[in-house]
């Protein structure tokens, strides 16, 4: 699909929406403003000045760093923004992580009716070796550039510009359509990164505005610390929140990959039916009757995709408990209802989490992200709740699993309780074979340091 991941045109299957053609001609549009000042354009132009080196530790300017507003999208790091041809509020599509080298800066989905509609922004990072856009690889190019000196009167110029000075602003763009359904592709290359703006639809006045809006597109001069100027030079004041895409930058997903601070979170123990875990600041009071059950083995994904997805989910989180009720039964086991609970690091995952009663869109958020892992089934509906000041996110849904000894799965009724406590997200997952079985799973009790106890209970939600 245009050069779109495997995983985004399952997910944008579901539209009904097929990318039918590669693309191979090249219109351009008409003439946009250049990129960064050119010594083509303006031969005395001032080109920014390289800031000094971030620390190690810092996060660079990410690819996917921009501004989103209801109706227009600005990226930072690339320096171009355009008009929405739909809203933004209803229409976000949120996605899986990306695979190493690809980003996703923005995607949104419509469907009205007959008419159904995306639009996708994506990057691919350069080639080895074609990187120009480092900050030592500017600072390389300038030192030879200085080097040259000055030339005689009347001599041609004998150095080359370096190619980071030479940026342009211009998309290039193909339309294929079979039938009613149209795809739409713009393309560009900024300091060698391949940044794409994919469309499809079955919908011409969908299409209609969102060639318009791309014929409007403007580009800017980006600088290393995220601000934008025009070509000559003036600042851009840039609306909108900040915005990172729709699933986590790629560059989080590699470090948490690598460092795995998941592995930090501390464990806890469980003595006379109490889960104590001091460095978490939480006590956990298991239902009556009920205790600590083996892990299992968990079977990582064969596919690629999916395995960089669980193994991202296991890079910044632990889980800390799985309990069921007592049963000398083996094989009766796998049906027993079950709880786990997990701790999650937000800022690992990216997880913007609700605040307030009414914050439903990062419920809704949160859900989307729970689901896109594969490990905590489908998710039907969310609610918020406040209990002795400790806000709890809930979601209601099922998990399919495959129990002991059987070829074939099950799927289990599910209730999610999660708040955001000590800088995690603790997560009860509470697991029956059924929603009647799931309202009779016994209360049990958290508390955190400081505040009374939380009675958690299924058929009545959280209790004080």
């Amino acid at each position: 699909m245009f050069g779109v991941s495997a995983a985004l045109s399952s997910r944008l299957a579901k539209l009904g929406l097929v990318a039918f053609v590669c693309l191979m001609l090249q219109f351009s549009l008409p003439e946009l403003k250049a990129q960064c000042p050119s010594p083509e354009i303006d031969p005395n132009a001032m080109f920014k000045k390289l800031p000094p080196e971030k620390p190690s530790t810092e996060e660079p300017l990410l690819p996917e760093a921009g501004f989103l507003t209801d109706t227009h999208y600005t990226n930072q790091f690339f320096g171009f923004g355009f008009d929405l041809p739909l809203t933004v509020a209803g229409h976000e599509l949120m996605l899986p992580v990306m695979p190493e080298r690809q980003h996703v800066l923005l995607a949104l989905q419509y469907e009205k009716g007959q008419h159904k509609g995306y639009l996708m922004v994506t990057a691919k990072d350069p080639r080895p070796g074609t990187e120009v856009d480092t900050p030592e690889q500017r600072e390389e190019a300038l030192k030879a550039l200085a080097r040259i000196g000055a030339n005689h009167p009347g001599e041609p110029e004998p150095f080359p510009i370096p190619d980071f000075m030479l940026r342009s602003g211009r998309f290039f763009y193909s339309v294929r359509h079979n039938g009613p359904n149209y795809a739409a592709q713009y393309w560009t290359n900024i300091n060698n990164y391949l940044v794409k703006v994919v469309i499809g639809t079955n919908d011409q006045d969908f299409l209609r505005k969102a060639k318009a809006a791309m014929a409007q597109a403007r580009f800017y001069c980006p600088q290393d610390d995220g601000t934008l100027l025009t070509s000559s030079g003036k600042p851009v004041k840039v609306e909108g929140s900040a915005y990172s895409g729709p699933t986590v930058p790629t560059f989080r997903v590699n470090t948490a990959l690598r460092d795995e601070p998941g592995k930090n979170i501390p464990a806890g123990e469980v003595s006379n039916g109490v889960y104590r875990n001091p460095g978490l600041g939480l006590q956990y009071q298991l239902p009556a009757g009920w205790e600590v059950a083996p892990a299992g083995k968990e079977d990582p994904p064969a596919d690629e995709a999916a395995l960089r997805e669980y193994e991202f989910l296991h890079a910044c989180s632990q889980t800390l408990l799985r309990i069921a009720p007592r049963s000398t039964e083996v094989a009766k086991a796998d049906q027993d209802p079950a709880i786990v609970l997990r701790a999650l690091d937000p800022n690992c995952l990216s997880m913007r989490t609700a605040t307030t009663l009414t914050d439903k869109r990062s419920l809704d958020e949160v859900a989307a992200s729970l689901e896109e892992t594969g490990e905590f089934g489908e998710i039907a509906t969310d609610e918020l709740l406040t209990v002795f000041g400790h806000l709890f996110m809930i979601f209601h849904g099922t998990l399919a699993t495959t129990a002991r000894g059987e070829s074939l799965g099950q799927r289990l009724s599910q209730s999610i309780f999660a708040t955001r406590y000590d800088k995690m997200v603790l997560m009860w997952s509470v697991l029956a074979p059924s929603t009647s079985a799931l309202a009779e799973v016994p209360a049990s009790v958290i508390t955190f340091d400081g505040t009374p106890p939380i009675e958690l209970r299924t058929s009545l939600h959280a209790k004080n």
